[in-house]
């Protein structure tokens, strides 16, 4: 299915959406202890642009089809702000509902992140919703990934016939008001605005994608989020067939949000799924 918004005759926010600007050299520091800043650059290309509501497509978006989907969720996590226990007990429940949805064979969670708009909670690690349109891999900072999350659990990515990577997000809120996650269809994405963009760690440095701006592009974002609902979205595809292979991605704020309402906060695990075929 081709998400198209004029089609599907859904209501549309208009809201601002940070590019990049094209041509550009620019590194994301996440090397120091630090908040993260909440663009990757200061070379944003500020736009406003059309956000359909996904919830009103006539038919669903999915993450096979379309990159992301929404679902609901019915984890039991007992505290996911400490980072020992969302490892034994989230990382499980992910991998079980991810094979279940994709067919994969098998799953690793290998990462997770806070996320925070206002820098109120007491945890070892929390980022800012990132407010400008990104991608999580290319395909050398897949690969490198790959090998190092397989090495780690004693598996070979020659015993599988593809892999993806994939995202989970769940709202830590009861309803996000504020920064959502907004998703371009990445068939209406082009080459022309993909950009390699450097990232800082701490141990290394990584490359994710940025893109510019392009009038064609497609969005669109879920309303009013709960903590009950997840996110699932792909960040990097192997078979490189596949016209959706990551879906480029940013938060957004809300245009005649209340001034008083809850921030966001939120957590994103992310999984490298493997096929057997």
């Amino acid at each position: 299915m081709l998400l198209n918004a004029a089609n599907q005759h859904q209501p549309t926010i208009a809201a601002e959406i940070n590019y990049i600007k094209p041509n550009i050299q620019a590194t994301f520091d996440l090397s120091t202890g630090k908040k993260s800043a909440n663009t990757l650059t200061d070379q944003v290309d500020k736009r406003v642009v059309e956000i359909a509501d996904a919830r009103l497509l006539t038919k669903t978006a999915t993450l096979k089809e379309d990159g992301f989907g929404l679902v609901a969720n019915k984890y039991h996590v007992a505290d996911y702000f400490d980072d020992a226990v969302v490892s034994r007990e989230l990382y499980p429940q992910i991998i079980k509902h991810l094979i279940s949805l994709t067919n994969a064979s098998k799953g690793v969670v290998f990462d997770h992140t806070i996320r925070s708009v206002e820098d109120k909670l007491h945890c070892a690690e929390k980022r800012s919703p990132i407010h400008t349109v990104h991608n999580d891999y290319v395909a050398r900072s897949a690969q490198n990934r790959l090998d190092i999350e397989l090495e780690k659990k004693g598996l070979k990515a020659s015993d599988y016939h593809r892999y993806q990577f994939i995202n989970t997000w769940i709202p830590l809120v009861d309803v996000v008001l504020d920064s959502p996650l907004a998703f371009a269809d990445a068939r209406s994405i082009t080459s022309e605005q993909s950009h390699l963009l450097q990232v800082a760690y701490p141990d290394r440095v990584g490359e994710i994608e940025g893109f510019s701006y392009n009038p064609n592009n497609r969005w669109f974002y879920f309303s009013r989020m709960t903590s009950k609902e997840q996110l699932n979205f792909k960040v990097f595809d192997s078979d490189e067939s596949n016209a959706v292979n990551r879906t480029p991605h940013s938060a957004f704020s809300l245009p005649s949000v209340a001034k008083n309402a809850q921030s966001r906060v939120s957590i994103e695990l992310r999984t490298i799924l493997l096929f057997n075929k």
